[in-house]
């Protein structure tokens, strides 16, 4: 009877523990520098901008710590950053996969800063600089998280970009 009651209360145990598994929900994992190859490829915005890549230039390293401050800082899983090196600055885009989700809404807020000086606080212009440049970044910029990702986009196809990048964990 004892013995019934032990392999009965171990039964439970090791069920329990296998619906808490089966509920835990992996990431879907997602490679971002292909997801920016299709950018380049099906945008025409994208064709004018540059990866910044920190480990092989130091102009990108100090144009990163200038325009995305603190990101450098983060231990990511991914990171992919597209911007204009011109002054007429009409699009750009960033991706980022982090290691925690609160790791993820610093980032948020990162993205979130860039947009917000691009597009300037009303009493001076932003960084955007020119009007049209300036109305893109207010009005067609995106900062979007799923999960541990975080997008940043700025471009006239934005709600769509943003709809791609979504589906990417369907």
């Amino acid at each position: 009877m004892k013995l019934r009651r032990i392999f009965a209360l171990c039964a439970a145990v090791a069920l329990c523990l296998l619906a808490g598994c089966a509920a835990r929900k992996e990431e879907k994992q997602v490679d971002l520098s292909a997801f920016a190859g299709a950018l380049k490829e099906n945008y025409e915005f994208a064709a004018y901008l540059m990866e910044l890549d920190p480990e092989a230039e130091e102009y990108a390293r100090e144009s990163i710590e200038q325009y995305l401050p603190g990101l450098l800082e983060l231990d990511l899983e991914q990171r992919v950053i597209y911007m204009s090196m011109m002054r007429l600055n009409n699009g750009e885009f960033s991706m980022v996969q982090t290691k925690s989700p609160q790791d993820a809404e610093t980032v948020k807020e990162l993205f979130q800063n860039r947009v917000d000086y691009m597009v300037g606080d009303g009493e001076s212009p932003g960084g955007a600089w020119y009007p049209a440049a300036t109305e893109l970044w207010a009005n067609s910029s995106r900062v979007e998280v799923h999960g541990n990702y975080v997008l940043m986009v700025v471009a006239e196809e934005c709600d769509q970009i943003v709809s791609e990048f979504n589906a990417l964990f369907e």
